[in-house]
This record gives C-alpha cells, structure tokens and sequence, in this order.
C-alpha cells in the first residue's frame, strides 16, 4: 500500500507538474496573443482616425468651395451690375437739392441743349409737387461746354448735332450720345449705393436732349430703376434696350407743334415702345419744344403713382 500511494504521489506529482507546464504555456500563449492584438488595435483605431479625418477635411472642403462659388457668383452679379464703376469719365458737378427728411428717393434731371441746371432749380422744389418731395434727393446735372457743328459756336448740350431739327439718326453724334449716357449711369451708381441697392427709388428724367439721355440710359442700364421723365424727346434708332424692360415706367411727353424734334419722328419712338406695360404718354395739342404748367401738373402726377 505504500509503495501504491508513493506511485500515486509521483504520479500526482507528474501529473500537477504537467498541469502547472500546459498552464504556464497557456499563459504564454495568452500573453502573445495579447502581445500581437496591442499592435493591430493600434491599427486599426489609427486607420479610424485617418478616415474621420479625411471625411472632416472632405466636409470642409465641400463646404469653403461652396462659400466661394457663391462668392464668386456674387461679385459677378455686382461686377455687371456695376461694369462701368470705374469709368473715368468725368461728372460736372450738379446742383444739389438735398431732402429735408430721411433720403429715400432720388430724381436725377438733364437739361436740353444751350440749357443749363440753374433754370430747373424750381421745377421740383416748388412747380411739381409730388409725394415723396420731403425725403427726395434733386440732381440737377450740368452738360459739357463744347461745340456744336450745326451752330459752330460752343454751348452747353449732351451731344454734337450735324443737321437740326433732329429727325434723323445722322443728326447727331452717337459718340457723344455714349459719353452722356455713361456720365447719367455713373450718378444713378453712385445713388444706388447711398440707397443701399434700391435702384427702384431713382427716377431720371430730362427735356429735348436730356430727356433722350434719360430714356437712352434706363432702357441701357442693367437694373430697372423707378422710373423715367421724358419730355420732349426720342430713343434713339441705335439705342439697346438691355433686359426685359416692359414694366420700366416711363413719362413721355411731347407736343405735336413740337419743331426741335418733330411730333412724327417721335412716333418712331412710340413704334418701339408703344406696348410695353410702363409707357405712359401724354400728347398735347398745339403745344411745342417746352414744358407747359399743364406738363408739370401730369409731371407730378406720375410720379406720386410711380414713387413707393
């Protein structure tokens, strides 16, 4: 029996050493294992974190190419809005009638040939009275001093004239007519900007060759402005009419005795803008190349009806 428990206890022995050798190579192997996965976890959260990376920088990416297109879309939209805001040409200096109130409305008034902005200092100050006279701004501006072929002497006048009356488009020049309408452009500009954009608060207008600059230059201009004075003038045959122009609200007067710019050559005008929607006219019978009491009271009236 002895010699039975002491084979025993070897075997015992035997076997608890076996055991205790599996065990530590079980440990080993846990260990290696362990060893090996540290590494692959570092990989993979490294590759995790690259991917978030690239998807955040993507994201980003995404998004400043889109602030930048619209960017870009809109300093183009105010690039040709405002092509010619650098033009050099000069802007003699005009008269002035500020408003007495908040400014909100501008009216920018050409004066005809051998004219000047002081005889039409009255004209929206006192003669027509409208209903935004308090927070309006006047503009009288003031023409070039320079020759005129026709009379062959210097005066005040928008552009040359070749032949009179104007009754045909080689009466004038249209060189001339382009500087004019770039001097107007420039001012109705520099109003928008005092006006935060509003372009539909300015309001051009003028007589004889003033009124045809005025008309010229909203048909021309990109935006649509509030609104046009045309009395006693014409569009020219070369003019462009730039965009959809059909609600541009236009004032055109004229006189069928009128002997500067003859009655039937204005309905050449009239034929090119007959039907758009804003053309208003006003005809008056026996009257000629002037602006009558009876003009300024339809004067005023479009403008309260066309002033918001």
């Amino acid at each position: 029996m002895e010699g039975k428990e002491i084979e025993n206890e070897d075997i015992e022995e035997k076997v608890g050493i076996k055991g205790s050798e599996q065990k530590e190579e079980y440990l080993v192997q846990d260990n290696q294992v362990t060893k090996n996965s540290e590494p692959m976890q570092f990989k993979y959260k490294l590759i995790i974190i690259i991917a978030i990376s690239f998807i955040i920088v993507g994201i980003i990416t995404v998004t400043v190419l889109i602030l930048l297109k619209k960017d870009n879309s809109n300093n183009n939209e105010h690039e040709d809005d405002d092509e010619e805001e650098e033009d050099p040409i000069e802007v003699l200096p005009p008269i002035i009638i500020n408003p007495t109130e908040e400014y909100t409305h501008c009216i920018i008034w050409l004066h005809g040939l051998d004219n000047s902005p002081e005889n039409f200092q009255k004209l929206f100050g006192e003669e027509i009275p409208f209903i935004k006279q308090n927070n309006t701004k006047i503009i009288l501006m003031r023409a070039p001093y320079q020759n005129v072929t026709y009379w062959g002497n210097n005066m005040t006048s928008w552009f040359d004239l070749f032949t009179f009356p104007i009754d045909d488009p080689d009466c004038y020049n249209f060189t001339d007519v382009n500087n004019s309408r770039r001097m107007l452009a420039k001012v109705i500009r520099q109003e928008a900007k005092l006006l935060k954009g509003q372009y539909q608060n300015i309001f051009v207008g003028g007589h004889s060759q003033g009124a045809c600059i005025s008309l010229y230059t909203a048909y021309n201009l990109k935006k649509l402005i509030g609104g046009v004075l045309v009395c006693s003038g014409i569009l020219f045959e070369q003019a462009e009419i730039v965009g959809d122009k059909n609600k541009l609200k236009v004032f055109l007067a004229h006189g069928d005795k009128d002997l500067a710019i003859p009655f039937t050559y204005h309905k050449e005008t009239v034929k090119r803008i007959e039907n758009f929607e804003g053309v208003k006219k006003f005809y008056y019978e026996g009257h000629g190349h002037s602006i009558a009491d009876f003009e300024k009271v339809d004067m005023g009236g479009f403008l309260n009806d066309s002033m918001i």
